[in-house]
């Protein structure tokens, strides 16, 4: 249809092509839709639609409308072909969750391989063709659960959206803590009791903490605050007394910030040389962790092969000694196994359970060293500048203020003001974390409500009647390769199972045709007497693929006859013989159209 086409012999080329198609629903409407294959004119993701018959009745006038396909929101929007075409079929595509956590629509491209099986890749396997690359998660499932109408699709939609829900404020928790890590560590001051994530029992006002080193220890931030605050009080009642009335304490000052800077240089030092140390041991223990990681694995996957029978030599040959990591001169040798694999394996366990504890230890003992640096640093600087000041003021007149007095009450005032600007932005972030920490337990207690309510009694039901059809009708069709009885529906996936796993190379080719077959049709019965959402419409390509036996395609169309008699239209295309296929449709309801051999179903408008 978009290059050449054959008539009588003779292959033309295409210049225009296009398809149409006359549908009707459950309400009697009709519509017309006829899209572009090639054309000079119309991009052939646009789709033409008519209100009415025009192909069974051409004279009429219908309303038309244009839409697009095959572009962002054509199942979303309303000028969206896909989105026309749920609502003419009454269908309200449920929400469903995609594998980055958003939500999206059940897209009608997941549906339509219940009922339409091509050719060339519809038979491989069942639900053969369920697309996905539009990364919805166990899309699957989802269809099988919209189709039937189940309950459950309902209830697990709620737990994939309070899961996802759970998931951002748990991504949202981490994004807060890393904000008041970064603050409070730019003003040397260190948060205790942030867990990793929230937790039930995690309550901001029992467990948070904010501490800042003074000087003489680590002390609560609001008690830093409140003396410093009384500090700046204190002074500024005070009045500014002249150079000449302030020299003696000025000299006594600057010989005490001597004194002090000299301490905090050797203090300083030493908080350099621990933050160095903490920092080397963390990086030490992820070493470690990442050695009884690895060593963890080899050991458990010697216990696999051991378990599976394997009589190879599982033992490793260690070229580091397995404890400290150095390197094993030649001729050392280690006992692989001193204790059996699985003591090994519970000992490695214990192990690593304890150099986590350790390396949480070590992050939060660096973050503190990190935090009295700044500190440090920062009282230094201070230290400098009131020296400056004071060395300043002492060779200024007798008569003028003590500017380093008025440069200290503007040191305290700024530390003070500063100190309250970094709590206030502390507090904000913790409000906001005590407010995810009650929506993620909330969301919690809802997920635990939900979980084992998958299936209701109704969807039971369904199931049940699932089962019972695709049995009846292997039966009926011959299936060979298991017992048709021993075959269940899977509760999780709603695929046909035996003895738990699903159906795959324990069946002749014949026989997964024979299952595809039962599988659909069941799918169109259950809907049809549970009041599910399949169109009532199956067809099928060639579905004497595998060279099925003729008693076998008899008994399809069979089944087919008589779904077609309870109201659903079934459509099959087949190249058997005109003859044969007469002689299996004896005594059964059908239409017929036939296309004699050599002609072709699509000719040209003129030749």
């Amino acid at each position: 249809m978009t290059d050449v086409i054959e008539v009588d012999g003779r292959e033309y080329r295409v210049a225009e092509s296009s398809v149409a198609l006359e549908i009707e629903n459950s309400r009697g409407e009709i519509l017309t839709i006829g899209r572009p294959v090639k054309s000079s004119q119309h991009d052939t993701s646009l789709i033409r639609t008519r209100r009415g018959p025009s192909l069974s009745q051409p004279g009429g006038s219908y309303d038309q409308r244009d839409y697009f396909v095959r572009r962002a929101g054509a199942a979303q929007r309303e000028d969206g072909f896909h989105y026309e075409l749920a609502r003419f079929l009454g269908w309200n595509l449920p929400r469903v969750t995609r594998m980055d956590g958003s939500e999206g629509p059940l897209y009608l491209e997941c549906l339509f391989p219940y009922f339409f099986v091509e050719q060339k890749h519809g038979w491989s396997g069942v639900q053969a063709r369920i697309p996905t690359y539009l990364g919805i998660q166990d899309v699957s499932k989802r269809s099988a659960e919209f189709i039937l109408a189940l309950d459950a699709m309902d209830i697990i939609l709620e737990m994939q959206r309070i899961e996802s829900a759970i998931s951002l404020i748990e991504a949202d928790w981490r994004s807060v803590g890393r904000n008041v890590s970064d603050v409070a560590s730019r003003a040397g001051i260190v948060v205790r009791g942030i867990p990793k994530k929230p937790n039930p029992t995690w309550r901001r006002e029992n467990l948070v903490g904010l501490e800042i080193d003074a000087g003489s220890g680590w002390t609560p931030l609001d008690e830093e605050i409140d003396r410093l605050a009384e500090e700046v009080d204190t002074q500024q009642v005070q009045p500014v007394a002249t150079v000449g009335e302030a020299a003696t304490d000025i000299e006594d000052a600057l010989s005490h910030n001597h004194d002090r800077m000299t301490e905090l240089s050797i203090l300083l030092s030493s908080a350099i040389e621990d933050s160095e140390q903490a920092n080397r041991q963390k990086q030490s223990l992820e070493l470690r962790i990442g050695a009884l990681e690895e060593d963890l694995r080899k050991h458990k996957d010697s216990l696999l092969l051991q378990r599976l029978g394997s009589s190879d030599d599982v033992t490793t040959s260690y070229e580091n000694c397995p404890t400290c990591g150095q390197t094993l001169p030649d001729g050392f040798e280690i006992t692989d196994y001193p204790l059996t694999v699985e003591d090994n394996i519970a000992h490695l366990e214990k192990e690593l359970s304890t150099f986590r504890s350790m390396m949480l230890d070590a992050a939060r003992a660096a973050e503190i060293n990190h935090a009295r640096v700044y500190r440090l640093r920062q009282e230094l600087e201070g230290l400098r500048a009131a020296i400056r000041s004071q060395k300043d003021a002492l060779i200024s007149p007798n008569s003028l203020p003590d500017t380093a007095a008025l440069a200290e009450r503007v040191r305290l005032e700024a530390n003070l003001e500063a100190l309250r600007a970094v709590r206030d932005s502390i507090e904000s972030s913790l409000d906001e974390l005590d407010s995810l920490a009650a929506t993620w337990r909330r969301n919690k207690k809802a997920l635990a409500a939900l979980r084992g309510r998958e299936l209701t009694a109704s969807d039971e039901a369904k199931i049940g009647f699932l089962r019972t059809s695709l049995v009846t009708q292997l039966e009926a069709y011959g299936f060979r390769s298991l017992v048709p009885r021993t075959l269940d529906i899977s509760k999780k996936t709603y695929r046909p199972i035996h003895e738990g796993f699903d159906l795959g190379f324990d069946l002749s080719a014949s026989d997964m045709i024979r299952v595809i077959w039962a599988y659909l049709f069941s799918f169109m019965e259950v809907s049809r007497e549970h009041q599910g959402n399949h169109p009532q419409f199956l067809i099928f390509d060639e579905p004497r693929q595998q060279e099925a036996a003729r008693p076998s395609f008899q008994q399809l169309l069979s089944r087919a006859a008589a779904n077609g008699a309870a109201g659903s239209q079934i459509i099959f295309a087949t190249s058997e013989e005109e003859e044969d296929l007469a002689s299996m449709l004896t005594g059964l309801p059908h239409q017929v159209i036939s296309v004699p051999r050599g002609e072709k179903l699509i000719k040209p408008r003129t030749v």
